[in-house]
């Protein structure tokens, strides 16, 4: 037995079995002491390892690209900052813990001075009422955000018509929201929701949001210093975009901001998310694409304090591309100095020291501006803060116009009270000018736009007077005295035409005399709150001298508005100088601008195209604004002041603001009648200087007849009667009856050849132009109902100039990459017009040069013996017989052979010599005709010739 036992034993250990399974013991006994020393004695430790490390991506923003000049001069560039930005951070697990994180995050924000930039739908106002700050499409977008619908269609109607106070409930309260305690008040709530929102529809969820721009050194170390209890907050460095002399070019530039809802679902296809910036308007939006530049991303491993530990790997962000305008920078700066220089020589040309506003509103041929007009504007346009002398710190003068004011206040508020009793029955003729204001501020601004009337059209009822006539009870019945105002509220009440919830009033019955009264405790408590309704105030102590011009001279010194002179104001204090010779040479020396007073006329813009090219040189529209206020985030007190600007410095002139074009609309005219045949090369048309072949019948501009006159000649004198007989010819139908629409057609027919069918082609926004669709006779003189922006009259006059080939115009000279790389070289498109024969083009050229050195032209002495010979033509459009008339100088130049053109537009600008003038001093700059620092940097002169009796 014992030798068998042996045997095998022998087998075994001879076996080849036996060093692999040697081998393999040894190995697995290693492997059981490695498991034991990692799981047992180093488990802990290597637990905690795990549990830091994790990776996380991100996205890497792009440098925005730069914009230039044609001459390489940089407008618009990134400077490095700092920002804020977070992110959902796994460490806060509950709603308490996020919140309380978020509201430590404000606190250290507010306390050094920023303020939370993200988007959300809803805002506090002054008052503390919750108020939506979108509407339409983006209200509900917001909406579908908030209730968490795939899109708007997605919504229920609940949801659709919720209001702001349930919508800020669902989202403080609701299932699976917030969960924002009532321990925060109201404001605090808002401001943590709003950086819950951001979190909530941030997507991908892996970016940052930035929630604080361009932050100080001391936000900086605050949040470095928290960083423990701030998890899911970082500071980051961040481009911010600024822009050079910000108000020559903010019209064209356009600025930046961050991306809301919209414009996410416009440019999905882009990548865009919630924190990323994009162009707003101007240049900065059209080329966007090019601008943006391409993101990266990068792949990196953080400990659970979120802390950086390694790179994984990298996708750098491609830096955007440059773009080069067209636009000279010199050319634009010195233009915008010129147009302010100009508009103050002629409000200079028009103030007068008293109270004669000559014939506004009987005619508009010689309006003028009482000096009260300017003392109150100074206030009606917030140069003078009325906030300010109400404060603790108010100097003496201050408090003492206070106090007038607050006498004037108690003393208009118990007249109202007064005038709409509920037994009072005064008509409107017996209204003072005084109460037929406060009467027409109440119905314009507190009922009809405070939506307290429901219907302006009122309803008939039986006359006030007793008699059986059926009087529709509107407001233009009151004021053609058929009933009172108070009567006309009673009929509102009755006809249940009041909104009774803006009136705090329960659902138990009230009479009509109840309502009433309600009513009127609502109306006064709104006027003694309300800022527009001061002004009005301020009017009448200024008209009615109880507020001097000396002491609304004196206000500008307290107030900062102009440099302390301390002999002036003394000169001012004792009477040694007037108030009236003060404020003009205040803004003769350009101390006080056209833009700051507001009054016609405030504004204008100058376009200069190169005529070779189409390219735009220079496009200036005055009053501007500083868009470095508006990038990256918007500057809510800038905002708020511009909104308040009478002149609305935002609105780009030379883009979006129409007028008729007047006679500069003639050369169209011309070519329409001689391309047609309805007037010879070399006929004359005897001026009858009232073409009464239609009714009402138009006159021509000068009640003395400018005899036979040719085409040349009648646009040399610009001789209305000839283009009102041509226009008529070309209205005549194969039966020899003038047909309106016939010339309506034909005269459409030549503008669209010419440019008006259609925009200018710049690259930014611009409205649609109007060709005339009525009256065929006035349409012919740029009257009827033509309607186009100053770009679209400078396309026009650049295809005149080069003897039509019409451009597309551009402001875009090319685009290059960060390596100087040319990837678009632009030139405008154009199309030649070849319907119009030479002698046609010759004709009209002669007529223009005749308008700018004619013996007979007014306009030409303008020019004489100037350094360059210009053919132009004047226009004259009338608004109103309440406002001045628009002057309209279009022109080109040298005349042999043309450089650039200039069209000039003066709204309200009392007569087209105005415009002369203006684009006189432009070629001057152009051309070095005159000292240019003068040009640009010298005090306002009056106007070398008077308007009235200058041709238009």
């Amino acid at each position: 037995m014992l030798d068998i036992i042996l045997e095998k034993l022998k087998q075994i250990v001879t076996s080849r079995l036996v060093p692999i399974a040697l081998i393999f013991i040894i190995l697995f006994g290693t492997l059981i002491n490695r498991l034991f020393v990692l799981q047992i004695v180093q488990g802990k430790e290597h637990s905690k390892d795990v549990s830091l490390k994790r990776v996380k991506t991100r996205e890497l923003k792009s440098a925005r690209g730069n914009i230039y000049d044609k001459n390489g001069v940089l407008l618009a560039y990134n400077e490095l900052t700092f920002a804020v930005v977070l992110e959902e951070s796994t460490e806060l697990s509950t709603n308490a813990d996020r919140n309380t994180m978020l509201h430590k995050l404000i606190t250290i924000l507010e306390k050094h001075g920023n303020e939370i930039e993200s988007e959300f739908g809803i805002s506090i106002d002054e008052n503390g009422e919750l108020y939506f700050n979108v509407e339409g499409n983006a209200e509900l977008r917001f909406k579908k955000n908030v209730y968490g619908r795939r899109s708007v269609d997605k919504l229920e109607e609940e949801e659709k018509n919720a209001t702001v106070q349930e919508v800020f409930e669902h989202m403080r309260h609701g299932k699976y929201m917030f969960a924002i305690s009532d321990e925060y008040s109201l404001e605090e709530a808002l401001k943590i929701m709003t950086l819950r929102y951001a979190i909530y529809t941030n997507y991908p969820k892996y970016n940052q949001i930035i929630i604080a721009s361009n932050v100080s050194d001391k936000t900086v170390a605050a949040i470095v210093e928290n960083s423990k209890s701030l998890p899911g907050v970082e500071i980051k460095e961040q481009t911010y975009r600024k822009y050079n002399d910000s108000v020559y070019f903010a019209h064209i530039l356009g600025y930046t901001g961050l991306v809301n809802a919209e414009e996410l679902e416009k440019y999905k296809e882009l990548n865009y998310n919630s924190s990323d910036f994009i162009g707003k308007s101007g240049i900065e939006k059209e080329f966007e694409s090019y601008l943006a530049g391409t993101k990266g991303l990068e792949n990196i491993s953080v400990n659970n304090s979120n802390k950086y530990l390694e790179t994984i790997d990298r996708l750098a962000p491609i830096a955007g591309d440059d773009i080069y305008l067209t636009i000279d920078s010199d050319l634009q700066k010195a233009i915008y100095h010129i147009i302010e220089k100009n508009l103050a020589g002629i409000l200079l040309s028009k103030i007068n020291n008293s109270m004669n506003a000559g014939t506004k509103g009987t005619s508009a041929s010689d309006i003028r501006i009482p000096i009260y007009d300017v003392y109150y504007n100074l206030i009606n346009n917030n140069v003078i803060d009325v906030n300010a002398l109400k404060e603790k710190d108010a100097t003496d003068l201050e408090k003492q116009v206070y106090n007038k004011f607050t006498t004037k206040q108690k003393d208009a508020l118990h007249e109202i009270k007064s005038l709409l009793d509920y037994g009072n029955t005064s008509l409107y003729n017996s209204l003072t000018e005084e109460e037929k204001d406060y009467i027409s501020y109440i119905y314009s601004e507190l009922l009809v736009k405070g939506k307290i009337i429901l219907s302006t059209s009122g309803g008939s009822s039986t006359s006030a007077n007793g008699t059986n006539e059926s009087v529709s009870y509107n407001y233009s019945n009151f004021e053609d005295n058929k009933f009172s105002f108070s009567q006309f509220l009673q009929h509102a009440i009755a006809s249940n035409n009041i909104d009774l919830t803006k009136l705090n009033i329960s659902d138990q019955y009230y009479n009509t005399e109840e309502i009433y009264e309600k009513l009127l405790e609502v109306l006064i408590d709104t006027l003694k709150n309300d800022s527009k309704f001061d002004k009005i105030l301020y009017k009448s102590l200024v008209y009615s001298y109880k507020l001097s011009g000396t002491e609304i001279c004196l206000l500008l010194f307290d107030q900062g508005v102009i440099k302390y002179n301390k002999e002036e104001k003394s000169n001012l204090e004792n009477g040694v100088i007037s108030a009236y010779s003060f404020i003009t040479d205040k803004i003769r020396t350009l101390e006080i601008t056209p833009a700051q007073l507001a009054l016609d006329p405030c504004s204008a813009s100058v376009v200069v195209t190169d005529v070779k090219t189409g390219e735009v040189l220079a496009m200036v529209s005055y009053p501007s604004y500083d868009n470095n206020m508006f990038a990256n985030k918007v500057d809510a007190a800038y905002f708020n002041k511009l909104n308040n600007d009478l002149t609305g410095p935002q609105n780009h002139r030379a883009t979006k603001q129409r007028t008729a074009p007047g006679s500069t609309f003639k050369m169209v005219s011309a070519a329409a009648l001689l391309e047609e045949g309805a007037v010879g090369p070399s006929e004359t048309i005897l001026d009858k200087t009232i073409f009464d072949k239609i009714v009402p019948s138009p006159r021509d501009w000068t009640t003395h007849s400018h005899g036979k006159v040719d085409v040349t000649t009648a646009l040399e004198v610009s001789c209305n009667y000839f283009f009102y007989e041509g226009s008529w010819r070309l209205g005549m139908d194969s039966t020899g009856k003038n047909n309106d629409q016939i010339g309506l057609e034909k005269l459409a027919k030549y503008a669209e050849l010419f440019g008006f069918g259609e925009k200018s082609g710049i690259e930014v926004e611009e409205y649609d132009p109007h060709i005339s669709d009525k009256y065929s006779v006035p349409s012919a003189i740029g009257q009827g109902t033509h309607n186009y922006t100053p770009v679209q009259i400078a396309r026009y006059v650049t295809t005149v100039a080069n003897s039509g080939k019409r451009f597309d115009l551009t402001l875009l000279d090319r685009i290059q990459d960060k390596d100087n790389n040319v990837l678009l070289d632009n030139k405008a498109k154009y199309t030649e017009l070849t319907t119009i024969k030479d002698s046609t083009w010759d004709l009209i050229h002669e007529g223009m040069y005749k308008v700018g050195n004619g013996a007979r032209s007014s306009t030409s002495k303008m020019f004489k013996d100037f350094g360059v010979t210009v053919a132009g033509k004047t226009g004259t459009a009338q608004e109103s017989k309440s406002k001045p008339n628009h002057a309209l100088f279009v022109s080109y130049a040298p005349y042999t052979a043309p450089e650039i053109s200039v069209t000039t537009v003066i709204p309200n600008g009392h007569g087209s010599s105005n415009a002369v003038e203006l684009t006189r001093d432009v070629y001057s700059y152009y051309f070095d005709l005159e000292d240019k620092d003068k040009l640009v940097n010298g005090f306002a002169e009056l106007p070398e010739t008077e308007s009235r009796g200058f041709a238009d």
